[in-house]
């Protein structure tokens, strides 16, 4: 199926024009530079050992087997050719794609993944923040909300498992570490002080994310980070996110709402039904914490991003939960419901509607908690 594709879709991506080693001509004074050293070298490479690679060593390197590999030269490639991205032909598709995704997975630099390849660095960075622009582009394709039919399944599965009613979701956020920002760099210091983007995702007990938002400091906690997602306002607004009685769960750091159930706050008074409540819910909440430790050990890069750009920063992230989900759906468009659009809500309509939720939530966990334990230990 490559072979085949390459001969429509041969790259345009011109390794002569490198623009980061010309910059760096242009600064450099020639009397600091000796014979040799004006230009970056590369070193030969057998490209054509890429291809043969056994399936089993190849999902090592770029964490997915071939077949799913090929499908996914073909939905970039179509990406590209619809959007207008295919400029000249050059390069061979599939060696543009492993250079682009050696970076996702890698913990490596550039100057060593171009080693790789025998490319120069500058080369090796163009496809791959070309590679994440794209996959952020396409995520719409595979992570989405799951449609009512989805969210049924899943609450049977959780109270067959557990015993909780109405779970569809896990949510919570993640640490993602960067190098200082050049700018407001103090912004993205966590609690761990360390400069970071707090990320936040939802997931099932498959493991695979329906939800995903990035792009806030790591200043800011999950209950401010959750605030300010659309998924905040599209849990509240629009009733086909969740059904009657259908919520999600996170950790304390959240607020609790109708569609939002976290453990109760231990005081060292908590009684016996509200801890067995706590222990249930947890071990529903298990899911997203085995998620993030899956995503980050596949993509190693997550856990700790040497980048400063704060929009490649956004892109890489947002590409790894493309490329996890697109491992996972083995290439299949995810099932789901499409993007949602709000309208504008009046603040104080926004705010009564959010005391609301709130008020009903806590009558909602009290309810669920007697559930789970008619007598009180």
């Amino acid at each position: 199926m490559a072979e085949a594709f390459d001969d429509e879709f041969m790259f345009f991506f011109d390794d002569d024009d490198d623009a980061v080693m010309a910059v760096a001509e242009f600064i450099l004074n020639d009397n600091d530079l000796v014979a040799g050293e004006k230009r970056e070298e590369t070193i030969t490479v057998d490209i054509e050992g890429w291809r043969r690679l056994s399936n089993a060593s190849f999902k090592q390197n770029f964490r997915m087997d071939r077949i799913v590999f090929e499908k996914l030269i073909v939905a970039v490639g179509l990406h590209m050719r619809n959007t207008n991205r295919i400029k000249r032909f050059r390069t061979n598709f599939e060696l543009c794609l492993m250079m682009g995704l050696w970076p996702l997975f890698n913990p490596d630099t550039f100057r060593s993944s171009a080693h790789h390849f025998g490319k120069k660095r500058a080369t090796i960075h163009y496809h791959y923040s070309y590679l994440i622009e794209v996959l952020t582009e396409m995520s719409h394709r595979y992570i989405k909300w799951p449609n009512a039919l989805e969210r049924e399944e899943m609450s049977s599965y959780f109270e067959q498992r557990f015993g909780y009613p109405g779970i569809v979701r896990a949510i919570d956020g993640t640490y993602v570490h960067i190098t200082a920002p050049l700018v407001q760099s103090q912004r993205y210091v966590n609690r761990h002080h360390r400069y970071s983007i707090l990320v936040q995702a939802v997931c099932d007990h498959r493991l695979p994310y329906r939800d995903v938002y990035n792009g806030e400091a790591g200043s800011i906690g999950d209950a401010r980070n959750f605030e300010k997602s659309p998924l905040s306002s599209h849990l509240l607004l629009a009733p086909d996110r969740l059904s009657d009685g259908q919520h999600i769960v996170g950790d304390g750091a959240y607020t609790l709402t109708d569609k939002l159930m976290k453990p109760y706050s231990n005081d060292g008074r908590l009684t016996g039904r509200q801890l067995k409540h706590n222990l249930l819910l947890s071990a529903c909440r298990s899911a997203i914490e085995r998620s993030f430790c899956l995503i980050k050990g596949k993509d190693r890069r997550l856990k700790q991003l040497e980048m400063r750009n704060p929009y490649l920063v956004e892109d890489h992230i947002v590409s790894c939960f493309v490329i996890h989900k697109f491992i996972i759906l083995e290439g299949e468009d995810a099932q789901g419901l499409p993007p949602l659009q709000l309208g504008n809500v009046p603040e104080a309509e926004y705010q009564r509607l959010k005391t609301e939720a709130m008020n009903t939530g806590s009558i909602k966990r009290e309810y669920i908690a007697n559930l789970l334990s008619p007598e009180d230990d």
